[in-house]
């Protein structure tokens, strides 16, 4: 089965686009290519609210699937990004780019498409047939009318506990056998257990805050992993505020801990007024360490003993708890929960069965391990299968049908014809 998907310019959500294509195709001898991630001409995010109408929208998809298909063979299911950054408009937008889609193939005889929706929230949805809605994403009334079949949705709604994530067993073990990075690991290799300290951040508005006094949080519960026998790890992301990140640097470089930054550095004026650019103090030493060692995150999975995320990334849930590594989670976070119920709400679904508060004092114990986290990969996968295949016993039944009932209407006739032709 042939997949596709839309690019959604935020790196946590295209990182798990491409991770479920790459799984859905993994029987392949060619690995899944950025090809696959489909953007408008100019390398704009095919959002309906970044058009000035429905016109100039299906206009710029088309010229995409245009573009894409003179080279590619024919996508048989297309997955969809939500924008959670504008949950008002985010379903509506979403389900517009499903309908063009749909109705390209329509126009272009080009068959049976499925789209799927990927890390949506609970809505209804009128042109995509697939919605993958984590249960942090509903209420408890649209889990219970999910689990009874009972939405009255049009589309398939997938529930799962975690997110989809591109990251694998494998494909950690052989980032950390690549020279560049056996060599940098080596220092982790020294009989002590790890601790990686992967952050998160702030967002675009005011629902989620990660401030100067969570960096003293962390920082603290650092050195107590230190104190119990830890070599202590920093990383940082995009959205980890630049304050956050000079004051982890500093604090680890004086404590001979290493800190690996993801931040891009701001090279304009106008790149320092994006907080996901760094425009601190060590634009040097980054730049050196960027050209040096590049993303060392995957990698560093391999050597963790123990991975502590942030209450505001769902990576925790496919990249970590999900491969089978411990995890544990800052929960101290400002965060809007009438904003952001989604953040809570996945970290208690999760606390005690599956990751650790970073309060809990069992972080520190080696011998102390958690179930794995089921995969949202394959179940989503699976579900797109599933509903292909009755689509297409369908499609057979009805053919089958049509072929019978048009048998019978003309089996008089021919009856009548042969009763002639003897006299």
């Amino acid at each position: 089965m042939e997949y596709c998907g839309f690019t959604s310019g935020r790196l946590g959500s295209d990182n798990q686009t491409r991770g479920l294509i790459l799984e859905a195709e993994s029987g392949r001898k060619v690995p899944v290519t950025r090809n696959k991630m489909l953007q408008g001409a100019d390398g704009t995010v095919l959002d309906r609210s970044s058009f000035p109408d429905d016109a100039s929208f299906k206009k710029a998809v088309g010229q995409t699937l245009d573009a894409y298909l003179k080279d590619n063979p024919k996508p048989d299911v297309f997955v969809l990004p939500f924008n959670h950054g504008d949950m008002e408009n985010a379903g509506k937008n979403t389900d517009a780019l499903a309908g063009i889609v749909k109705e390209y193939y329509k126009e272009n005889g080009l068959g049976k498409v499925t789209t799927l929706v990927l890390t949506s929230a609970y809505y209804d949805y009128k042109n995509a047939d697939i919605a993958h809605v984590p249960y942090h994403l509903m209420t408890k009334e649209q889990a219970r009318a999910v689990e009874n079949g009972s939405t009255g949705m049009k589309c398939k709604v997938v529930p799962t506990l975690g997110v989809a994530g591109n990251l694998t067993k494998l494909r950690i073990n052989q980032e950390a056998n690549t020279p560049k990075f056996a060599q940098e690991l080596s220092r982790f290799k020294n009989g002590k257990p790890t601790a990686f300290f992967s952050l998160g951040g702030r967002v675009e508005g005011p629902e989620i805050k990660f401030t100067m006094k969570d960096a003293e949080n962390l920082w603290k519960r650092a050195e107590e992993f230190e104190k119990n026998g830890f070599n202590v790890v920093f990383g940082n992301s995009p959205r980890t505020p630049t304050d956050v990140t000079d004051f982890l640097y500093e604090k680890c470089a004086e404590n001979g801990m290493a800190f690996y930054n993801a931040k891009k550095i701001a090279q304009t004026d106008k790149d320092a007024t994006d907080f996901r650019m760094y425009s601190g103090k060590y634009k040097k030493e980054f730049a050196e360490q960027s050209e040096k060692i590049g993303n060392i995150y995957p990698a560093l999975l391999s050597v963790s003993n123990i991975v502590i995320g942030t209450m505001d990334s769902f990576s925790y849930t496919s990249d970590t708890a999900a491969l089978g590594i411990k995890t544990a989670v800052y929960g101290d976070m400002d965060i809007d929960p009438n904003k952001r119920p989604d953040c809570h709400r996945l970290f208690e679904a999760c606390k005690n069965k599956y990751v650790l508060d970073l309060k809990d004092d069992r972080v520190f114990d080696e011998k102390f391990v958690m179930p794995v986290l089921p995969q949202t990969n394959a179940t989503i996968i699976s579900a797109v299968k599933k509903m292909r295949n009755e689509d297409k016993k369908m499609r057979l039944t009805t053919i089958k049908d049509a072929f019978y009932e048009q048998k019978q209407q003309k089996t008089p006739l021919v009856l009548n014809s042969l009763k002639s032709r003897d006299r």
